[in-house]
């Protein structure tokens, strides 16, 4: 299974940014030939805001020359980021985290987790306890809906994918809209198929444990 970005709508977003950015300039320019002009004194300030604006907005743009893809399947995952390829077997996965940016579940990020001594290339880490978390890529930028995102990546990734709290975040939103249209509230079928998800592979660990305390201890040691 093979998830994209959708590059198009983030083109799209830079393009937007940077024409605002150079209306500001303009705005800016004309406001600082103008000495009656309310906004006169702050001209010089919001020029250089503008093209930073611009600069950034740029920048953003010829980063998505560079393909994104991530592959899936139940051996693990092929991330290509920024023209590097490297492939990750679930061993060294620990986690796939759904984390909010900033205060908001507005956008929020797919961060994965790596074994000690396991790298990512393409991405800048941030190391903790001698593993390394990689920020993958805002979850609404895939071309799928986050909600598909996050079963495709449950379905082969199990228990190592956490991505209750922005479900539940998302589920409460719906049911609010639905509220406030005077519908019906039924319980959210993403969400759900999440949990159950959780509670099987939770279920499989216990089992696996269980089945080993079980074994004779005789046989495990060798003659």
């Amino acid at each position: 299974m093979q998830l994209h970005r959708d590059t198009t709508k983030l083109r799209k977003t830079c393009l937007a940014w940077g024409l605002f950015g150079a209306l500001v300039w303009l705005a800016a320019r004309w406001a600082g030939a103008n000495p009656d002009h309310f906004h006169h004194g702050k001209a010089p300030f919001y020029e250089v805001v503008s093209v930073a604006t611009v600069a950034v907005s740029l920048l953003a743009w010829l980063m998505l020359l560079w393909p994104f893809l991530m592959k899936v399947d139940v051996n693990g995952l092929t991330l290509r980021l920024r023209g590097i390829t490297t492939r990750l077997p679930w061993e060294s996965v620990e986690s796939l985290t759904v984390t909010k940016v900033g205060e908001s579940w507005d956008a929020p990020s797919m961060e994965i987790r790596l074994a000690p001594g396991v790298k990512l290339g393409g991405r800048v880490a941030t190391k903790r306890d001698g593993r390394r978390s990689y920020s993958l890529l805002a979850l609404d930028s895939f071309t799928v809906a986050p909600e598909e995102v996050i079963a495709i990546l449950q379905r082969y990734g199990g228990g190592r994918v956490d991505a209750q709290d922005y479900l539940q975040h998302r589920a409460a939103k719906r049911a609010v809209a639905r509220y406030m249209r005077g519908d019906e509230v039924q319980a959210d079928p993403h969400l759900a198929e999440y949990m159950a998800a959780q509670r099987s592979t939770d279920a499989e660990k216990r089992e696996r444990l269980s089945s080993s305390d079980d074994q004779d201890p005789d046989l495990l040691t060798p003659p």
